[in-house]
């Protein structure tokens, strides 16, 4: 039987959408503040975070305005449907407030810039809102109490306090990152967390958001195309996490939720950050307003681009040629050991109180790399850096992209792709200013080298794999097959039969031949000419226990980037393989001239230096 629903059900079920837990508030208010202008906004939350304070100095309401606040779909932000695809606020449907108080008690107390006398409006679950005049200082202070009294049900899956208040200074963070130009304050309780000044650089307030840790780290982002611009920064890859919770992207100052991008941000860092890691990235998005739809999601935090592969690639081009560009050389850290990237984000500290030390960097010495900026790092090329990425972003179907000032004017076909450019960069010259030169290996599997006064630790197999890696993406390793004398036989299990198969034209491309057997067995009949010391058996159950979090999903391009890693993993120089001066002369040789050699293709450094300024101060040469 169809009935017509009472309107304070209809307000706590809209509510319900909108107001999920504190921190939707939290969430809701500050945007509001920040529409309204505000230069200081402050934040307070207390009673298990039931009790929300959202205060600013934005152009506060009169009282008619007022009066109209807590009506629902009453709004400043549009007038009519039009202006969905122009807005330049973060709220615009006139919901929150009238969510807020179907489910709590608020109070607000407002005056607008220039007016003589304030104005207090209450209001209280489906009752009608109690408006009169009061003293006030210009903006608006938004009380929220018993968050939750009148629906039972979502008070009771609300979670502990401290986790309650860590979702709402994830919200909190996401809101602040953005807006370096105004003042943020957050207190829970009588502590205040987190203290942030007007007019902050940008940079700044990131560290202060994100923790010391990445302090130094930061790489700048900034490149645009077709009307579309992408600036922020991208965090070195040797700082990462073991999530996505410090992956942050804005557009036009948005704060949204974005798989895609998120995507792409892990394809711009592959072979950079190690299996299982994820960057850490703030990002802004800046398109016109025609260009996306906010409107598709009720908390507003995802979004719809008209273009969604230009964008995504856009951002995966700016990224790759920011983290070419860098020095990603990683130094040795005095005192601690290789987690360095689950040290996390370092919490906010209260006003005054003495910055964190991190015990485990506080002996690292910054060092001068610039003997290495040559080209260590030249631009992208090749298939290497474009495996996978091709496909998925489509607008890098090369990755030699002009640098970030001359994006708009570079030459573009029809399908904005840049034309390509030769891929082969192994004449590039060697980067090193002296040529390091072999002093021998540790536990045969480092070599240590003098470079000047430095000294210089390679991983011999993460640098034999790199290159290994490199070549096989550019087809420099020859096809021609080498058959063997005896077939090695793989037995692959029964779920694996199909991948396997798949598989087989794959492998024999890059000369790995292998048959069907009969059943479960495979033969391996020959391996690439230039691999002599492949471990075919081995790539091949590497791949198959790839299968079940990889091959079902893989496109061509994934598979084939999978099986070059596995081959590159599989036929280089192994740890307690004893090398000849020669030989780690040419290793050392060919890394220098490598793209993406700070890294094997896992993300692994491949190097390390120890300086002779480290030195001095590790023994007591220097203060």
């Amino acid at each position: 039987m169809i009935r017509v629903l009472p309107e304070s059900m209809v307000n706590k079920i809209a509510a319900g959408e909108v107001i999920v837990r504190p921190a939707s508030v939290v969430k809701e208010l500050v945007e509001n503040a920040i529409d309204a202008g505000a230069q200081r906004i402050r934040v307070e939350l207390g009673n298990d975070c039931r009790d929300i304070r959202v205060s600013d100095d934005g152009c506060g309401m009169d009282r008619d305005e007022a009066a109209l606040a807590f009506v629902r779909h009453a709004t400043s932000k549009i007038s009519e449907f039009e202006d969905l695809w122009s807005l330049t606020t973060r709220g615009f449907r006139g919901e929150a407030l009238a969510s807020v108080a179907a489910v709590a008690r608020v109070e607000i107390l407002t005056r607008r810039r220039g007016s003589v006398a304030g104005t207090r409006i209450r209001a209280e679950g489906a009752g009608e809102p109690f408006v009169e005049p009061a003293g006030a200082p210009e903006g608006t202070d938004v009380r929220v109490r018993d968050l939750f009294f009148n629906t039972p049900a979502r008070l009771k899956f609300m979670k502990s306090a401290a986790s309650e208040l860590h979702q709402a200074m994830t919200v909190f963070t996401r809101q602040t990152l953005i807006e370096p130009e105004i003042a943020f304050t957050f207190t829970a309780g009588k502590s205040a967390l987190v203290d942030l000044p007007a007019r902050q650089p940008w940079e700044e307030r990131i560290t202060m958001l994100l923790g010391s840790q990445i302090a130094g780290n930061l790489l700048a982002v900034n490149a645009g195309r077709h009307g579309v611009a992408v600036r922020g920064f991208v965090v070195r890859p040797s700082v990462t996490r073991k999530d996505r919770a410090h992956q942050f992207f804005f557009v036009n100052g948005r704060p949204i939720v974005s798989r895609q991008l998120s995507f792409m941000l892990q394809e711009a860092c592959k072979g950079l950050v190690m299996t299982r890691r994820f960057p850490v990235a703030v990002l802004d998005v800046v398109v016109p307003a025609g260009e996306v739809d906010v409107n598709v999601h009720p908390t507003k935090d995802e979004v719809r681009f008209r273009n969604e592969n230009m964008i995504s690639g856009l951002a995966h081009r700016a990224i790759r040629e920011t983290l070419a560009a860098a020095n990603l050389m990683p130094a040795i850290e005095f005192g601690g050991d290789d987690s360095a990237g689950e040290r996390g984000v370092q919490p906010p500290l209260p006003p005054g109180a003495p910055p964190m030390r991190d015990s485990r960097s506080a002996n690292v010495i910054p060092v001068d790399f610039s003997m290495f900026t040559q080209s260590l790092q030249p631009p992208l090329a090749g298939r290497e850096a474009s495996s996978g990425a091709a496909k998925q972003f489509p607008e890098f179907r090369h990755p030699d992209f002009p640098s970030s000032s001359s994006v708009d004017n570079a030459p573009a076909d029809e399908t904005g792709t840049i034309p390509a450019a030769d891929a082969d960069d192994h004449t590039a010259p060697m980067p090193f200013a002296v040529m390091p030169e072999p002093l021998g290996q540790i536990a045969q599997c480092y070599i240590v080298a003098r470079c000047g006064d430095d000294l210089l630790l390679i991983d011999q197999h993460a640098a034999h794999e790199r290159l290994i890696h490199a070549r096989l993406s550019r087809g420099q390793i020859s096809p021609n097959a080498q058959p063997l004398l005896i077939p090695v036989s793989v037995d692959v299990p029964a779920p694996a039969l199909a991948f396997m198969n798949k598989l087989l034209p794959e492998l024999a491309e890059l000369g790995l031949n292998v048959e069907p057997f009969g059943g479960q067995t495979f033969l391996v009949h020959s391996i690439p000419a230039d691999l002599p010391s492949l471990d075919a058996a081995a790539v091949i159950s590497d791949l198959i226990e790839d299968c079940e979090t990889f091959g079902k999903s893989a496109d061509a391009a994934e598979l084939r980037d999978r099986v070059i890693t596995r081959m590159a993993c599989r036929s280089a120089i192994k740890a307690g393989q004893q090398l000849q001066p020669p030989e780690m002369r040419a290793l050392i040789r060919d890394l220098g001239g490598a793209q993406l050699g700070f890294t094997c293709p896992h993300g692994r450094p491949t190097m390390i230096m120890l300086t002779r300024d480290q030195l001095d101060r590790q023994f007591k040469r220097k203060a």
